[in-house]
């Protein structure tokens, strides 16, 4: 953890014992980028108050009083009521039930959901830093630690048919970089979603994908820093650089899972932009 994260996850510490006598407060979790430890000088903290039933807001306005917290937006801004500023601090408060949390991340245990925002809360629930609630917060660890092989399938099999070079190609060529970029993003998130999967690790939003890369086992070489590197390539040369990384990708999931047909994603490879002239 570095220099960042540790101070933010003091001041959550120092937050979560003003709020010991608060009844029906299950759990108090430090979240976001202070438990995975990437936080930054531009960081806020974010803090998950898990109650056995959602307090209604003039609750929740009181908390933020006890916290001697100030909103951070005004109140037509959808962010009123959730974030805050404490000791010069940006902090995001969110209140939610044990219920609501295992309903949300149900489908994607027993029905193999590939819903990224359902994804990312059992990701969440993995990295979480429990300030309160240590037994309630063990057991959604747990939970969040056991990624079904079924769910490794499904991504797979969603997602790899996206490693097609037709569009980019053509892109590069004709010198659209919106168009290119727009491309380039795409085929990349999507090669993101296939290696979180490769490694059986939830959607930790796209926003640290060079973190979150830079630890995960079973990806190609210096994945993070080839895919940095291409948004300052020329775009033919990056496109070439992006195809290298995706051949390489699927020579790990072929490795893995030979069960997988990967005909349409290798075919999706090799899509040169043709031209055509006038007889």
């Amino acid at each position: 953890m570095n220099h960042h994260a540790r101070w933010r996850l003091d001041l959550a510490r120092q937050l979560a014992g003003k709020l010991d006598r608060s009844r029906g407060l299950e759990a108090v979790l430090a979240i976001g980028s202070v438990a995975r430890g990437y936080s930054d000088a531009y960081s806020d903290l974010e803090i998950m108050l898990v109650w056995d039933q959602l307090p209604d807001i003039e609750r929740q306005a009181a908390i933020a009083d006890v916290l001697q917290a100030e909103h951070r937006y005004p109140a037509f801004d959808p962010g009123y009521q959730s974030s805050f500023q404490i000791q010069g601090l940006p902090v995001d408060l969110w209140h939610t039930t044990v219920a609501q949390e295992e309903a949300m991340i149900r489908p994607v245990l027993t029905d193999y959901s590939l819903d990224l925002v359902a994804n990312n809360r059992l990701d969440i629930l993995r990295w979480c830093i429990p300030l309160r609630g240590d037994e309630l917060a063990q057991r959604w660890k747990a939970i969040s630690a056991a990624y079904p092989e079924a769910l490794t399938i499904r991504f797979l099999a969603e997602y790899l048919p996206h490693f097609h070079m037709r569009q980019l190609n053509l892109a590069a060529q004709r010198d659209n970089p919106t168009r290119f970029y727009n491309t380039l993003s795409t085929i990349q998130c999507s090669l993101f979603l296939v290696l979180l999967a490769l490694n059986k690790a939830y959607f930790p939003t796209f926003k640290w994908i060079y973190q979150v890369l830079d630890r995960l086992p079973i990806v190609p070489e210096q994945v993070g820093a080839r895919l940095q590197r291409t948004y300052h390539q020329p775009p033919i040369q990056a496109a070439a650089s992006l195809r290298e990384v995706l051949a390489e990708t699927l020579a790990l999931v072929e490795t893995r899972y030979p069960q997988i047909d990967t005909a349409y994603p290798r075919y999706g490879l090799d899509q040169p932009a043709q031209r055509y002239e006038s007889v």
